[in-house]
Parts: structure tokens; sequence; C-alpha cells
């Protein structure tokens, strides 16, 4: 394996978020949003041959910490791949936590590249206690996805205003519209937002 990194929070912070997280389905269980979305998309992920045999060929299992909310979009959406390699490879073990309230210490020593908090955030511990690497919130491709979509949104709904602005300052309808309509185009994506994702923990788990 490679990236080691000294980890951004201490040993104490992050044994305490390990025994305080849980596993996929009792996030789903505890779920007050989005429960059948998560269960969903949890059934629509499948890993190939290919895919679980990288999984099962490293050392040891991975433990990893996991900062998310049931009402957040991107967690909904690749959480559920997490569940499903835990559950189908044994390697890794997931401690998953809501962010808000408890958890904003953790949130703030592991910013987005933007600086601020997002979610999910992903953070990868050996046995060892070494930080192996971090995946925040969404791959690229989905990225992408998202500003095709606010296109066809705003295209397709020329009597709303607000084209242009940030969706959270966007009025309460018009946001809530907003952020329906990329709900209901994500789960079209999972095959992407896969590759995507495990190109990355490639990087870091090997």
């Amino acid at each position: 394996m490679s990236s080691v990194h000294q980890p951004a929070i201490s040993k104490e912070r992050r044994e305490r978020a390990f025994r305080e997280g849980v596993d996929f389905h009792t996030f789903v269980e505890r779920a007050e949003l989005n429960r059948d979305l998560l269960h969903s998309n949890y059934n629509g992920y499948t890993l190939t041959e290919e895919e679980k045999a990288f999984f099962g060929s490293l050392k040891q299992p991975i433990d990893v910490l996991v900062l998310a909310q049931d009402w957040c979009g991107d967690a909904v959406s690749n959480l559920p791949l997490f569940g499903k390699i835990a559950d189908e490879t044994g390697n890794l073990r997931l401690h998953i936590v809501n962010r808000d309230p408890d958890n904003l210490d953790i949130a703030a020593a592991y910013p987005h590249a933007d600086g601020k908090s997002r979610i999910p955030t992903y953070i990868f511990f050996a046995d060892s206690g070494d930080q192996l690497g971090v995946f925040i919130e969404r791959p690229e491709v989905i990225t992408s996805y998202n500003r095709k979509w606010s296109e066809q949104f705003w295209d397709e709904h020329p009597e709303y205003e607000g084209r242009g602005i940030p969706p959270q300052q966007l009025d309460t309808p018009v946001r809530k519209a907003y952020f329906a309509y990329l709900k209901h185009q994500r789960p079209s994506t999972l095959d992407e937002e896969k590759a995507g994702i495990l190109d990355i923990l490639r990087a870091f788990l090997r």
C-alpha cells in the first residue's frame, strides 16, 4: 500500500469515532431520509470479479471512517458502493458517523480542496493507524454530470428564476425542484460513479 500520511486527527479521536461509527446497513436502518434510495443504490451496484479480486488482494482489512448524513445526495449515491464492497470482500470496515453536530472537528481536519467541509468524507486507515488516503464527496465524472443536469434543469424550466446563482441561494420551491431533478438523474450513472471511485481508491490501496 502507498500514500501513507500522518493522520489529521489524534489516535484517541480516531478510536472514539470508530467506536461510535456504524456499518452501512445500520446507517440505513437509522436513516430518516432516503432509506429506499440507499437500498436501491446498494442493489444497483455490482462488483466484477476483477474488482472483488483487487479488494481481496489487500494484505489487511482497511478501516474507513466516514462522515455522512442521510440527506446528502452524494452520500446516498456512493455510500452504498462502499457498503457493497465491505459486504462482498470483507476488506473494508466502515465506521459511519453523522458529521453534524458531533463530528465537525473531524470535518474541519479534512476539508475539501475548496477549504470547506464536504460530505461524504471517507478516511482510510491501516491497522497500524497510518492514514492511507482520503476521498471526499464524489468523483469528477459526477461533478461533470451535475453541470450537465443543471443546464438541463434550467432549459426544461424557463418558468423558474435563479439560473446562474448557487443552488443553496435559490428560493425554496426552486431549490427543492432543482435538487429533486438531480436526485432523479443520479442513479443512471452508478456504473460511472463506481469506476471513478475505484480509480481513486486503487491509487492508494495497493
